[in-house]
């Protein structure tokens, strides 16, 4: 029997006034954006697009976020400039959830970072590996 396992990711952000970093963070295939909690994003300093996103939580409730750009997300080692997230007030019933895995509870990384990183997650380590990316 292979044990699957949540996928934990080692992650920095740069904004525009600070940073904010953790060994811990949801690198999750079901999502589609990155997401950060609206307290880490007004402390390191984000660019907001105008753009409003809603999404479905793992509770099931629709919650509201705002895109915003940040200057940099460092996901194991690999750096991509200017990364489009989602920003929101994260319910807390996702926090104590994160939280109760030894998860961050302040940010969740999702496909698109993933897939600009060329990476995905590999549940039977519980870390991300590095793909090649084709074009067709």
């Amino acid at each position: 029997m292979i044990k699957m396992s949540a996928v934990k990711a080692r992650v920095r952000l740069r904004g525009t006034k600070t940073g904010y970093s953790s060994d811990a963070v949801l690198a999750d295939s079901g999502a589609r954006m990155s997401l950060i909690d609206s307290s880490i994003a007004e402390r390191i300093g984000v660019e907001y697009t105008g753009r409003e996103i809603n999404f479905v939580s793992i509770s099931g409730h629709t919650v509201k976020a705002l895109e915003a750009v940040v200057v940099e997300l460092e996901i194991e080692s690999e750096i991509l400039k200017y990364e489009a997230i989602a920003v929101a007030k994260m319910p807390k019933t996702i926090k104590e959830t994160l939280r109760r895995n030894e998860l961050d509870e302040n940010m969740v990384v999702g496909v698109l970072t993933l897939e600009r990183a060329n990476m995905m997650p590999d549940t039977t380590t519980g870390k991300l590996k590095k793909v090649e990316s084709f074009i067709v």
